[in-house]
C-alpha cells in the first residue's frame, strides 16, 4: 500500500524517494526558515539598540521622559499582541513543514513560515501589510530629530528582541519537547491546502510521481 504520509497517485519507488530527500532536507529547511527570522530580528536589534543608548548621553527633559515612557510602553504591548503571536505562527508553520510538502516550500522556508503565500487571506494581508509598515516606518523614524528617533528604537529593540526571544523558547518547546505554540496562534493555512495534487499515472508515469513529490 502507498506510504501514508503521500498521495494515493504516488507509487511505492516514488514515496520512497521523496521520503528519502525530505528526510534530509525537513530539518534544514526548517532552521533555515526560522534560523532566518531570528537572525534577522537579532541583528536588527542589535544594530538599534546601539542608537538607543544614545539616550544616556543626554539628559531627557520631561516631555522626552514622557515620550519615552510612552513609547516603551506601547511597544511592550505590541510585543505581546502581535510580536509573540506572529512568532507562534511561524514556527507552527515551519512544524507543519513536513515530507508532504514539495521541495520548492522548503528552498522558499523562510517566506513559507511567515505566510508570504500558501495562507490565507488575512495571513497574507498581515504578512505583506507587516512589510509596508516597516517600511513606512522607517522612513519616519529616520526623518525624526535627536532624541526622538532613540526614543523610538529603543520601542523597537524591545518589539524584535521579543519576537526573537518567542522564536526560540517557541522552536525549543515544539521540536524538543513536542509543545508546539497551539495557544498562540494557528497555521493559517487555505482551505485544503493540506490536500495533494494528484495526476494521472497512466498519463505522466514515473516522472509525474517525482514532479508531484516535489511540487505538492
Amino acid at each position: 500500500p502507498p506510504h501514508p504520509r503521500y498521495c494515493p497517485g504516488l507509487s511505492a519507488h516514488s514515496a520512497g524517494m521523496a521520503g528519502r530527500i525530505c528526510s534530509g532536507c525537513v530539518a534544514l529547511s526548517r532552521i533555515w526558515g526560522l534560523g532566518f527570522w531570528i537572525v534577522l530580528l537579532g541583528d536588527s536589534a542589535f544594530s538599534l539598540s546601539v542608537r538607543a543608548k544614545e539616550l544616556f548621553d543626554d539628559s531627557l527633559n520631561v516631555p522626552q521622559w514622557c515620550g519615552l515612557v510612552a513609547c516603551i510602553a506601547f511597544f511592550v504591548f505590541c510585543a505581546y499582541w502581535a510580536m509573540i503571536r506572529w512568532s507562534a505562527v511561524l514556527v507552527l508553520r515551519a512544524h507543519a513543514l513536513d515530507g508532504e510538502y514539495g521541495l520548492i516550500h522548503h528552498i522558499l522556508s523562510p517566506l513559507f513560515v511567515a505566510g508570504f503565500y500558501k495562507a490565507t487571506v488575512s495571513r497574507l494581508v498581515k504578512a505583506y501589510g507587516l512589510v509596508a509598515f516597516i517600511i513606512c516606518i522607517g522612513i519616519v523614524v529616520a526623518a525624526l530629530p535627536s532624541p526622538w528617533r532613540q526614543i523610538v528604537d529603543a520601542g523597537v529593540v524591545i518589539n524584535l528582541l521579543a519576537g526573537t526571544g518567542a522564536l526560540i523558547v517557541f522552536a525549543g518547546t515544539t521540536f524538543c519537547q513536542d509543545r508546539p505554540p497551539s495557544k498562540w496562534g494557528q497555521t493559517d493555512f487555505p482551505a485544503g491546502a493540506g490536500q495533494c495534487r494528484s495526476l494521472d499515472s497512466n498519463t505522466v508515469g514515473g516522472n509525474g510521481d517525482r514532479m508531484q513529490a516535489l511540487v505538492v
